[in-house]
């Protein structure tokens, strides 16, 4: 009699596992897809964040170019004398870059020459961060918890939000809750030709990528609408990473440049006179602090015709900008 009622138990628990199990079948295919098949459903800045992971591990150039999105379509990497790959994507900050140079150093040993330019704005401001870093899952684990105590010492107001560890285990395992409303919008596959084809016009062009395409813009651009640096917690937390990718370049002894993207005339004969002081005398400090990188203290300024948009300059631009910066460095 004891058998027989362990047995039946044993069967109940059985068929209550196996319930579950189907139960849970469309979440686990949910998260398998998500998971293997990014160019389904993904938007189309993912396939840089791709490349650029990809690059860290298998890339070996003499010059390699970290940033935002201005770096990335305003230095063109054909245009150099040495090997030059360019791995500034759209939305980085300090942050991103400084594991990126980090993994690519591990990877595949110290590149000769690097370039450093992110967008005034980005030198306080973190917008991307959950849309895209933690979204496209860019960084690891263990530089994810890095990260977070860094971010914590500095009460990052983006990074320690609300429900912060929450959403950091749903992208990780990329559970439902955060991509279905992608994977619905694109119906699935809806994405890969796109993505595909963005992916290898990025790979063919050695990571330079448009982000403008207009034959000039007077429109004004982000930092026309401050009046200084934001003094947050993320500023404080993006000024830690910068002194830390500064520091692992000098350590490393290689030779860089702390750049300066060029803005559109209107925008620059629009910045308030108190946020251009406040992020000259902040370059200064950074000069000062790293004496052995070439950091850049003024803001170049170009014609509204060679701009794509408010930010980013367009391909003619973008080829005049990098033969400046060559023949001045």
């Amino acid at each position: 009699m004891c058998l027989q009622l362990i047995g039946l138990h044993n069967m109940k628990n059985f068929k209550f596992v196996l319930k579950c199990i189907v139960a849970l079948l469309p979440v686990i295919a949910v998260v398998l897809y998500t998971a293997l098949f990014p160019f389904g459903y993904m938007d189309i800045e993912y396939p840089s964040w791709k490349y650029t992971k990809e690059m860290t591990k298998k890339a070996s150039a003499d010059t390699i170019i970290l940033g935002d999105s201005r770096a990335m379509a305003d230095l063109v990497p054909s245009e150099f004398d040495t090997d030059t790959v360019n791995l500034a994507v759209g939305g980085a900050t300090s942050i991103e870059m400084y594991y990126t140079l980090n993994s690519y150093i591990k990877n595949n040993g110290c590149p000769e020459n690097i370039i450093v330019m992110f967008a005034p704005f980005h030198y306080s401001i973190i917008d991307n961060f959950w849309t895209r870093t933690a979204y496209f899952n860019y960084l690891s684990v263990s530089d994810m918890s890095e990260l977070f105590s860094y971010a914590k010492a500095c009460n990052s107001e983006t990074l320690i939000k609300k429900g912060y560890k929450d959403d950091l285990l749903s992208y990780r395992l990329r559970f439902p809750d955060k991509y279905l409303p992608a994977l619905i919008n694109s119906e699935l596959i809806g994405r890969y030709s796109e993505n595909s084809e963005e992916y290898n016009k990025i790979s063919a062009d050695s990571g330079y990528g448009e982000f403008g395409t207009a034959k000039g813009c007077s429109d004004l651009n982000y930092e026309t609408g401050y009046e200084q640096m934001h003094r947050t917690g993320d500023a404080l937390l993006l000024d830690v990473y910068l002194n830390k990718l500064l520091c692992l370049i000098e350590e490393n002894n290689i030779n860089a440049v702390l750049a300066i993207p060029p803005m559109n005339e209107s925008s620059y004969n629009n910045l308030k006179p108190s946020y251009k002081d406040d992020f000259y005398s902040y370059l200064k400090n950074i000069k000062s602090s790293h004496p052995g990188i070439s950091v850049e203290t003024k803001i170049p300024v170009y014609d509204d015709k060679y701009f794509g948009d408010s930010s980013h300059l367009n391909n003619e631009g973008a080829l005049l900008f990098t033969k400046d910066y060559i023949e001045n460095h």
